[in-house]
Parts: C-alpha cells; sequence; structure tokens
C-alpha cells in the first residue's frame, strides 16, 4: 500500500468534505487529491521516484498536505523539517537523509539555499498560493506509485537535545496504522464525525 490510497479512497467517498482548513482557505479531499496527483506526475516529470528523499521545509499551509502526499505518491520519502531551522541544522539532515530534492517556503529559501550548500541537492522555493496555479498547467494527476507495507514513508527528525537529531524511519503500513488507531480510539472519528 501506499500511504496516498488512504486520500485517494476519502475523496472517492468524501470529495466535497473539506480535508484541508487554515483560516479563510481550505481543500476538499477532491482538490487535495488532485493536487496531489499533479503533484506527483511533476516531482516523476523531475526525476525523483520510489525511495528518493524529499524535503518540505514550510510553515502551516495549505500547500504542505498537497506536497505530502505528491510525495507518497511518487513513491519517494516525505522528510518534514521545521521552517525555523538554521543552515547547519538544514545541512545535517539534508546530508543524512540523502535528500534528493528541497521545497522550502520561499520565507525560508534563502536559508535553506545556504543549508544545502555543497551538497548538491535543489531547492525549489514554494510560493504561498503559487502552487495551485503551477499544478492546474500540469496533465492528469498521476496514480501513485505502489509501495509494500514496509517501504519507508517518512523521516522524521527528532529534536536533538541530547545530541545530532536522528532520523526515525517510518513505514507506509506504520503510519497508516498509528492514522487508523489514533481516529478510532483517541479521537473517536466516525464516516459521520468527520
Amino acid at each position: 500500500m501506499n500511504l496516498n490510497d488512504l486520500l485517494v479512497r476519502a475523496a472517492a467517498e468524501h470529495g466535497y468534505r473539506r480535508a484541508v482548513e487554515l483560516g479563510d482557505q481550505g481543500l476538499s479531499y477532491a482538490e487535495l487529491a488532485a493536487f496531489a496527483g499533479r503533484t506527483t506526475a511533476l516531482l516523476a516529470a523531475h526525476g525523483v521516484g520510489p525511495g528518493d528523499r524529499v524535503g518540505l521545509m514550510l510553515p502551516n499551509l495549505c500547500e504542505f498536505p498537497v506536497l505530502y502526499y505528491g510525495v507518497l505518491g511518487a513513491g519517494a520519502v516525505v522528510v518534514p523539517m521545521n521552517p525555523l531551522l538554521k543552515p547547519r541544522e538544514i545541512a545535517h539532515q539534508v546530508r543524512d537523509s540523502g535528500m534528493a530534492l528541497l521545497l522550502a517556503w520561499d520565507g525560508v529559501a534563502d536559508q535553506a539555499r545556504a543549508g544545502v550548500d555543497h551538497t548538491g541537492t535543489p531547492v525549489v522555493p514554494i510560493v504561498p498560493g503559487g502552487l495551485q496555479t503551477l499544478l492546474v498547467e500540469q496533465p492528469d494527476p498521476a496514480a501513485a506509485v505502489p509501495r509494500r507495507d514496509d517501504d519507508l514513508a517518512v523521516i522524521l527528525y527528532t529534536s536533538g537535545t541530547t545530541g545530532a537529531p536522528k532520523g526515525a524511519m517510518l513505514t507506509h503500513a506504520g503510519m497508516a496504522r498509528n492514522a487508523e488507531i489514533g481516529g478510532r480510539t483517541l479521537l473517536r472519528l466516525t464516516p459521520t464525525t468527520w
């Protein structure tokens, strides 16, 4: 399974419902799935494929889940990064994860470029509102690349309070199971409550 499959399923069952909401902005499940599929196509066209590590260095923006699911759809591994990281911290995560591409909010793109200096990792600035414009120009959304349950989905870095931050490696199945258990037991979600 690919975690992206969960989004595709939610879009098929609840396409009109809000998936993401931030202030007066938001995306329905259908919109999120379509934009994520176009992101998958765009990433694949730029050589991102299964197992590649892609950093996402954005604050809370509607673009984050679009990119997150788009990266997963390409079979790549998401490396979420705090937009407050300093160049030294960015460099560590880029090198440690073997990052192939860093998608950074334009407000921190200069910090990101300083962090990837001498690594060869390209930085693509993400302008709020600009991503959807770019993606509308893309061809049809791409289908998600099939992944095995034990394939890596996300590398989440620790805070590094006792040393250098370490990347926690999370699989597609582990992330899906965590969401399922959290939704059912912690949040007590049902098809009618979300």
